[in-house]
């Protein structure tokens, strides 16, 4: 059967999907946040895999500095197995799209044994995940059909933030005019997402002849764009199945650098901050250097040469991975596209449950 949608459908859909979050924010967190005032919160766990966890990446320093507690991104194994948790007035968050994450469900189950709050963050109902924590919280975003979550990304985000201004409220963390702030800032951001999305897919277009013969991509990224990085390697590679790989800019200088080639494809989230000037210097290097293929995504205009993407993003501190995250979205959608991958068809239907990795 044919499908009758698209992945870069999504994308253009995020925008809305941000927008309705918001509009029902008083109905979507009321019966999680009562609950959640049971006790003072002291410290927030932000658990999840994948998509999941680089949404948690992407918005716990925006809860952490708005809350002022301490708020913590992290994969569920290692919270699971490792994680010393040294007081009850802990909050443990499992995001978790499809609502099936084994590795999730174990972590909520291992929060509730310990006598913790458990949230459940969904995109879907009726999952399995719902009857492992004491709340669910859904991730109002409509439909997504397409493999490769995008707009699932975005909303998770703006599910997560909102969830912890709308509970800082109630416990008086925070008030209602830093709130309303810190939302018009995440919308400035997010409405931006079909025109950037229109700009990348040109974009791609005109560097399509150069992208298509990529086998080896490699995606940088600093400070604040590091959830957009993460994703990003995420999203290509799920796309084009290919190796796809992501660093961290100075743990990239710590080495991986020996193995870059002319046949090396090096992308840079170069947003604005305190490393922006040393992401340059990089770029600089291997081109004249190592001769391999490097494209940027900045706003800075001084660097337009055709290659690399220039946008007037909004970058805001908080929210930029959720603009800087498109152009990558773009590529895995296009690239995956001429290489006549459908990516909307996993290369195996049945390895979750080979691996157990979802609970059904």
């Amino acid at each position: 059967m044919e499908n009758n949608w698209d992945m870069y459908d999504y994308i253009l859909e995020s925008k809305d999907a941000v927008r309705n979050i918001i509009a029902k924010q008083s109905t979507i967190f009321t019966e999680a946040i009562e609950y959640c005032l049971e006790r003072k919160i002291q410290q927030i766990y932000l658990v999840g895999s994948g998509t999941s966890y680089h949404a948690a990446l992407a918005t716990r320093t925006v809860l952490e500095k708005t809350l002022n507690i301490k708020v913590n991104a992290i994969y569920p194994m290692q919270f699971k197995d490792n994680e010393l948790i040294t007081t009850k007035n802990t909050l443990v968050i499992g995001i978790s799209h499809a609502g099936r994450s084994s590795s999730t469900i174990l972590a909520l189950d291992y929060a509730k044994s310990q006598g913790l709050l458990t949230i459940a963050m969904t995109a879907e109902r009726n999952r399995p995940i719902s009857k492992h924590a004491d709340k669910t919280v859904y991730i109002e975003i409509g439909e997504e059909l397409a493999g490769p979550k995008t707009k699932g990304f975005i909303g998770s985000i703006a599910t997560v933030v909102l969830f912890g201004l709308n509970y800082g409220i109630k416990a008086k963390l925070t008030n209602k005019q830093i709130k309303d702030q810190l939302i018009e800032r995440m919308v400035k951001t997010t409405d931006n997402i079909p025109i950037i999305a229109e700009k990348a897919s040109q974009w791609y277009k005109e560097n399509k002849a150069d992208l298509i013969k990529s086998r080896r991509i490699i995606i940088v990224g600093y400070e604040n764009c590091l959830a957009a990085m993460m994703e990003g390697t995420l999203k290509i590679s799920e796309a084009v199945r290919y190796s796809v790989i992501g660093y961290e800019q100075e743990e990239f200088m710590h080495g991986i650098y020996h193995g870059i080639d002319e046949n090396t494809y090096l992308i840079y989230l170069a947003s604005q901050g305190q490393y922006y000037e040393r992401c340059i210097r990089m770029k600089d290097y291997f081109e004249k250097e190592r001769h391999n293929h490097n494209y940027l995504i900045t706003s800075d205009h001084t660097q337009e040469n055709g290659k690399n993407f220039v946008f007037d993003f909004v970058n805001d501190v908080y929210f930029e991975t959720m603009e800087y995250i498109i152009p990558l979205q773009v590529i895995a959608r296009k690239l995956s596209l001429d290489l006549g991958i459908d990516c909307n068809i996993s290369s195996d239907p049945d390895f979750h449950k080979k691996m157990a990795s979802y609970t059904y």
